[in-house]
C-alpha cells in the first residue's frame, strides 16, 4: 500500500507521522497516513494502528437490524457452512470463542426467529442449526455489504494483493494465538 498517496481521511481524532508514533488531533480531523521511509516502506506499527481504524469502523457497521456484530457473523457462518458444520461446536471454533458463549449467541438468535435447531436422525446428540427464511432476507441487507462495496472499487490486482496480504496475516495472528 503507498501511504504517501493517501491523504485526507477522517479517523476519529487519530494521525500517524512517518515514524509511526501516533498523533491525537481533534475528532474529524483528517488523518496524515504514515508516508513511507527512506527504504520506501511504513512503520508497521502504523500499518497495524490502521487496520485496527479499520476493523472498528466496519464492526461499528453491523450494530443494525437489532443485531451486533457478532450476531451478524454467526448468521453468515450458519447461512453458508455445509451441515456438518452447522454446530455450535463448529461455529466455536470458527468464531475463535467458547461453546458457552457461541451457545449464547445462538439463542440469542434461536429467540429472535433466525436461527431453528434441526436434530440429525443419525446420531441423536448432534443438534444442526439452520437460517430461518426471516434470517435469510435479512443477510441480503448484510452491512458488510457495505464494507464489500468500498474493497470492489480497488482494481483487480490490489484485490488480489489484499487477500494475500490479509490471508498471510491471519495466518500469523492464528499461530501466535495457538501459541500461547
Amino acid at each position: 500500500m503507498d501511504f504517501a498517496k493517501v491523504r485526507g481521511v477522517t479517523a476519529g481524532g487519530m494521525s500517524v507521522r512517518n515514524n509511526g508514533a501516533l498523533d491525537r488531533t481533534p475528532i474529524g480531523a483528517a488523518m496524515d497516513f504514515a508516508e513511507p521511509d527512506r527504504a520506501g516502506t511504513a512503520s508497521p506499527q502504523a500499518i497495524a494502528d490502521v487496520m485496527l481504524q479499520i476493523a472498528h469502523i466496519a464492526d461499528s457497521l453491523g450494530y443494525t437490524h437489532g443485531l451486533k456484530p457478532s450476531q451478524w457473523t454467526a448468521l453468515r457462518y450458519f447461512a453458508g457452512a455445509n451441515s456438518s458444520q452447522r454446530t455450535v461446536s463448529a461455529f466455536a471454533d470458527f468464531h475463535a470463542t467458547t461453546r458457552g458463549a457461541a451457545s449464547q449467541m445462538v439463542e440469542v438468535l434461536v429467540g429472535k426467529g433466525l436461527l431453528v435447531r434441526v436434530p440429525v436422525p443419525e446420531d441423536r446428540r448432534v443438534t444442526q442449526l439452520h437460517p430461518t427464511p426471516k434470517a435469510l432476507e435479512l443477510l441480503r441487507h448484510d452491512p458488510l455489504n457495505d464494507f464489500a462495496g468500498v474493497i470492489a472499487t480497488l482494481p483487480g490486482d490490489d484485490q488480489y494483493r489484499l487477500a494475500e496480504t490479509l490471508t498471510s496475516l491471519l495466518r500469523g495472528l492464528l499461530e501466535k494465538r495457538q501459541s500461547v
